[in-house]
């Protein structure tokens, strides 16, 4: 073949086994594409839901241990301290996703079948989810059912929060991480006095001086 025609068809050869090179990538990036961004959605997921089961951890754990470390409690001061306690999962926000459930369990003699601990007082506040959700440790004046059945000696008094949050996606993930009720736990005993009473608040007469 003449030195002119090679000069010609080659280059278009070239030309076009690039453009075959080039359209292959187009089309392997576009197979492996779905596959990237559903990896992405889903790290993104699994690390936020982590997070903020971990919040809701800390929540149940310094709400029990800043109540367990009152010597009287009074409603107005666990109304604090639930909020004080929904402001732990900042940055997620607890108003409508969150509940607070604080419970005061006591043990009168010798925990048995027929002698479980009791709850004496319940509190729930922090948040606003509804439908509330109901404890899973029991009702006031009825029997305690603690985590990991805890057992008691006589006398024991031990305080238990318990947390609930609706988790959901940042992302539509199709059931990586999907919407999911978080549920932790937090127990403490009392460091200074038993807490299975709620101390009355004293309201002065009109013109007392404190």
């Amino acid at each position: 073949m003449k030195q002119w025609l090679l000069d010609i068809v080659l280059p278009r050869a070239r030309c076009k086994d690039k453009r075959s090179e080039a359209g292959i990538a187009y089309v392997e990036f576009a197979l492996i594409l779905p596959v990237l961004i559903a990896l992405f959605m889903g790290s993104v997921e699994v690390t936020r839901y982590i997070l903020v089961t971990q919040k809701t951890q800390k929540v149940a754990m310094t709400v029990a241990d800043v109540v367990a470390q009152a010597q009287t409690i009074s409603t107005a001061d666990l109304a604090n301290i639930v909020l004080a306690g929904s402001q732990i999962m900042q940055p997620y926000t607890f108003g409508a996703s969150g509940y607070i459930i604080i419970s005061s369990v006591t043990q009168t003699g010798t925990q048995t079948a027929s002698n479980p601990p009791k709850i004496s007082w319940q509190y729930t506040g922090g948040g606003s989810m509804n439908p509330a959700p109901a404890s899973r440790i029991g009702v006031t004046g009825g029997a305690a059912i603690l985590p990991n059945n805890i057992p008691l000696n006589s006398g024991d008094n031990i305080i238990v929060t318990e947390v609930y949050y609706n988790y959901t996606p940042l992302l539509v993930t199709n059931g990586i991480v999907g919407n999911n009720l978080i549920y932790q736990t937090g127990l403490y005993k009392p460091r200074l006095a038993s807490l299975s009473a709620l101390s009355m608040l004293y309201i002065p007469a009109k013109g007392e001086v404190l």
